[in-house]
């Protein structure tokens, strides 16, 4: 009996048309009524399958020595969440505090503001100081709604830290019949494409992340001790906004150092320091994203380059925002997982390159007319 997969398109019928018109549909349907389904905790899903790859090692040494799967799985990932949790609330309460500090002395915060711009621009004190208390007031306006609008977001927040923690979960204890189930359903033919997807997609991830992670843990510690060294209020705390900001788009780490600057230039008149403090934050800035994070993404995932992964991580934040921390890299490693199952191994033999260098070298071994000659 020969393979439905020799038989020639002009043998099928009518029948066979009909029922692959019905399943290609469904196909289609299915897949787009999934990207609806977790379209929004698409990234969470994502994150967990990368961290639950990250905390492997840990929990197989755990699991070797507790003889317990679902206890060290639940031991690792306590390993994040306890930090970052008491992280999250140390910040809340020391921003709550200096916040309501800051309310408490606007007086003598627009009032300082004011003598300081007047010592340079004469004549301005009243005007600047009514602009100052309509942004005073503009900015408690905006942090109600911002307040609101986290309210509203509160669901989709909670739904993906849900999936991403059991997502980390369930790969750190079923990985096995997670593979199994995937190798089962890919036809033998498909191997290749397999496993391209795996090394390209997979070492995207992860050199991406780690860059991310590297880099804001530098640029947090790099506020921390300018903070230190400039006697600025809160150093620590505002060492770790700067470290969770730097994974926003439009909201990086300038989002500290320039109203520090500013800080110094207005509040304690150090002109020279406020300068410093700028100078040393811009070139933070321009270092982390056009230099550190791409070279650390790129010797993390050990099969692009330089270039390549700049692009997908500029690229990805520009277009997809947040999520394209994630995704720009992901749909990097996919692109290269396909080109090179299509194309094949590189082989010099069969080239391009290997042609055109032997057609220079038959021109080369030609022998060239004499010059000069007489007519």
């Amino acid at each position: 009996m020969a393979n439905n997969d020799s038989k020639r398109l002009g043998d099928l019928t009518v029948g066979d048309a009909k029922r692959i018109l019905v399943y290609g549909i469904m196909l289609a349907l299915a897949v787009i009524l999934f990207g609806m389904l977790i379209g929004h905790v698409l990234v969470a899903l994502l994150l967990g399958i990368v961290v639950a790859v990250y905390l492997l090692p840990i929990q197989e040494w755990l699991e070797k020595h507790l003889r317990a799967r679902a206890g060290s799985a639940l031991i690792s990932i306590a390993l994040i969440v306890v930090p970052l949790v008491a992280l999250t609330g140390y910040t809340w309460h020391e921003l709550s505090s200096y916040s309501n500090l800051v309310t408490e002395k606007r007086d003598q915060i627009i009032d300082s503001i004011s003598n300081s711009l007047e010592s340079y621009l004469p004549g301005v004190k009243e005007g600047t100081r009514a602009g100052l208390q309509a942004a005073f007031g503009e900015a408690v306006t905006r942090s109600a709604g911002a307040i609101q609008g986290l309210r509203q977001r509160s669901a989709l927040l909670l739904s993906s830290l849900a999936v991403f923690f059991f997502t980390v979960f369930y790969v750190v204890t079923q990985r096995t019949r997670i593979a199994a189930y995937i190798k089962v359903r890919v036809p033998g033919d498909y191997l290749p494409l397999y496993e391209k997807l795996t090394e390209n997609v997979g070492g995207a991830l992860r050199g991406a992340l780690r860059a991310v992670f590297i880099d804001q843990c530098v640029k947090g510690a790099i506020i921390i001790i300018l903070n230190l060294v400039f006697d600025i209020p809160l150093p620590v705390v505002l060492g770790l906004v700067t470290f969770l900001l730097g994974f926003f788009p439009l909201v990086g780490e300038w989002a500290v150092y320039v109203p520090i600057s500013i800080y110094l230039f207005v509040f304690r008149g150090q002109e020279a320091s406020a300068a410093i403090y700028f100078g040393i934050g811009l070139m933070m800035t321009l270092g982390s994203s056009l230099i550190l994070r791409p070279k650390l993404a790129s010797k993390g995932a050990r099969r692009f380059s330089f270039y390549w992964m700049f692009l997908s991580l500029v690229a990805g934040v520009y277009v997809f925002g947040i999520p394209g921390i994630v995704l720009g890299p992901a749909i990097l490693g996919f692109v290269k997982a396909v080109s090179d199952t299509m194309f094949g191994d590189v082989r010099y033999e069969t080239s391009l390159l290997k042609s055109e260098n032997e057609q220079k070298q038959e021109e080369a071994a030609q022998p060239q007319p004499a010059s000069g000659a007489a007519d």
